[in-house]
């Protein structure tokens, strides 16, 4: 099981008795774009599998616990202009030019651009208030029309 996978599944382990307890609770993972689209040019075997696991696992989750008051819900970012494009990515797959990276995986998202942290914390804060009181077992892609534009 990857880590990140693993991680889920450790930290829902130890919060669902403190929730059930209260009779409340909100869980949101964190997925990938990964999970729904793969690279020709850089295979995820691994990290899509994993990343994978989680909608699936917050699925289950979701349902298992709605009886109790617990929603569990996912975030499946898609490319994200973060320190790891910038330092590590630009080394790794980009012979250390990050303006071509930028430029790159901007031109791949149908909005331009890539999204920032905040536009994933603005679905988590969603999934977390009481606007989002309805909504369990499922994803929130935010990945500015990516996977909507297929494997172009």
């Amino acid at each position: 099981m990857q880590r990140s996978l693993k991680t889920m599944f450790l930290a829902t382990k130890h919060v669902l008795p403190h929730m059930e307890t209260q009779g409340d609770g909100r869980i949101v993972n964190l997925a990938s774009i990964a999970a729904l689209r793969m690279s020709a040019e850089r295979p995820h075997v691994a990290y899509s599998t994993a990343k994978l696991g989680i909608v699936a696992f917050s699925k289950s989750t979701a349902i298992a616990f709605a009886k109790q008051g617990i929603r569990c819900n996912t975030v499946i970012p898609g490319l994200m202009h973060t320190p790891l494009v910038e330092h590590r990515l630009a080394k790794t797959i980009a012979g250390g030019d990050v303006g071509a990276l930028i430029a790159k995986r901007d031109g791949a998202v149908p909005t331009g651009k890539m999204g920032t942290a905040w536009d994933v914390a603005h679905a988590v804060l969603f999934l977390v208030s009481d606007e989002g009181h309805y909504i369990t077992g499922t994803e929130i892609v935010v990945d500015g029309g990516l996977s909507a534009a297929g494997n172009t």
